[in-house]
């Protein structure tokens, strides 16, 4: 049996279809829900990019960022932030050494950064390059170009104005969608299954950067959401306060947003349609998850950040396509992880775990079984956080700076009860350093200090 695994960065759960939403298009991965078992409340481990990846592709959790260490060449300095472990053995390793055709085919360009090592264990690795602020065309292309159609007064200065004349020399030579940067991703992908399909198992996994900003979609993707729209596109938006923008101007950022998913999707469809032509589809075990989502406004917030840990950020999509059909149109409503991903692939492949890890395998909740936890912890830079079926708690691991929601009234989370309900508080923040495994590492901001601008987000 083959593995594709999809990785899709900044998908938010309640922008896809199958998940609820009623306003965005993204048919092929509703297609593809009505064919897989599709997991409700699953969430990061850790935010962001790196972090997850680290625990998608090990099985291992990254919280609570003990004896984090950023490693040389990479402006990023955030805890989790880090290669995988040498220690630690990956999926496609794995897979490799069970006699799969391994393959890795991405545009997140910080998994190709010095020190970093996420094709570890692929036999065939494609970095498709230019993506945010990777550091491939000269930004003197882009020098004399006009970027107030790009930027708000209050944008102007900030370090993502700082990045864009790079990520503009980056898309300069685009001609049509084929060019943009999600297509480029699963073009390649596709060529991998027709140069694989008949050469014995094959693990492919196709992890594509958008719908991450910048938002920079065809422009008849942003119609279907933001029709005649003329004013300035905020593709790069700065993290933090919406106040940078006006109301016209945050309305069709999102507009941005939708329409990339909208891209990704169709995309995601090409491949799955690529599998089924070259005839593997029933031989294929298919697994997507997104990394976390990004506050297009709510809370009064763009971005990701540690303190805004609302469920526009941690609530993420997740579906297993099992060949034979099992769980189809199932949904299952227990916790779930991204670092369940491994053990879970290995028992529907047949593979023996040859290390303990610490993911579940979430295939016996689909017939039933129950879940291993009764609530979930995620960590993001110094912030914690915990969630149950009726709380949600958001602190520094100091104990400081606590939010604190009750879920059924106050679904919005616009009421933090944390300073009237300081003994439950207690009770989940003990709850965090009991799974934690010991009280939580002291973060010390300074030794994260950038000995250069830092021109990147992420």
């Amino acid at each position: 049996m083959n593995l594709v695994l999809i990785v899709i960065d900044t998908l938010r759960k309640d922008h896809v279809g199958c998940y609820g939403n009623d306003w965005i298009a993204t048919p092929s991965m509703d297609r593809l829900a009505t064919d897989s078992v599709m997991f409700t409340n699953a969430f990061p481990e850790s935010v962001p990019t790196i972090p997850v990846r680290r625990a998608i592709h090990t099985g291992n959790r990254v919280f609570p960022f003990r004896n984090h260490q950023s490693p040389k060449g990479d402006s990023v300095r955030w805890y989790g932030w880090a290669p995988i472990d040498e220690n630690q053995v990956t999926l496609s390793e794995i897979l490799r050494h069970a006699g799969y055709h391994t393959g890795l085919i991405t545009d997140a360009y910080h998994q190709f950064k010095p020190s970093m090592n996420f094709h570890r264990g692929f036999d065939q690795f494609i970095f498709v390059r230019g993506q945010e602020s990777d550091r491939y065309a000269s930004p003197a292309r882009a020098k004399h170009m006009d970027l107030s159609r790009y930027l708000t007064p209050k944008l102007e200065g900030t370090p993502r104005a700082l990045a864009l004349p790079g990520y503009l020399a980056n898309i300069m030579d685009r001609q049509s969608e084929e060019d943009h940067f999600a297509p480029r991703v699963f073009r390649e992908a596709m060529k991998f299954v027709e140069h694989n399909y008949a050469e014995g198992d094959f693990f492919l996994t196709v992890d594509s950067f958008d719908p991450h900003e910048p938002w920079d979609p065809p422009r008849y993707y942003t119609e279907l959401y933001d029709p005649g729209f003329d004013g300035r596109e905020i593709i790069f938006p700065q993290y933090g306060p919406t106040d940078v923008m006006s109301e016209p101007e945050l309305k069709h950022m999102r507009a941005l947003y939708a329409g990339e998913v909208t891209m990704v999707d169709k995309w995601i469809g090409q491949l799955i349609e690529k599998l089924h032509e070259v005839g593997v589809l029933n031989n294929t075990l298919v697994m997507l998850v997104s990394d976390h989502g990004h506050s297009l406004g709510e809370h009064d917030l763009i971005g990701k950040l540690g303190h805004a840990q609302y469920p526009e950020l941690m609530d993420v999509p997740m579906m297993i396509r099992h060949p034979l059909g099992e769980g189809a149109g199932t949904s299952v409503d227990a916790w779930a992880y991204d670092s369940d991903i491994l053990p879970t692939a290995l028992h529907l492949l047949g593979i023996e775990e040859p290390v303990p890890v610490e993911g579940h395998d979430l295939w016996p909740l689909t017939g039933g079984a129950p879940g291993k936890w009764e609530f979930v912890t995620s960590c993001f830079q110094e912030y914690f956080r915990y969630q149950d079926d009726e709380h949600i708690y958001i602190g520094k691991a100091d104990g400081s700076d606590r939010q604190l929601y009750e879920i059924a009234s106050d679904p919005d989370l616009a009421n933090n009860i944390a300073g009237d309900a300081t003994e439950l508080a207690e009770e989940i923040i003990a709850k965090i350093v009991d799974d934690a495994g010991g009280p939580l590492p002291e973060f010390d901001k300074e030794s994260l200090r950038l000995v250069e601008p830092w021109h990147e987000m992420v």
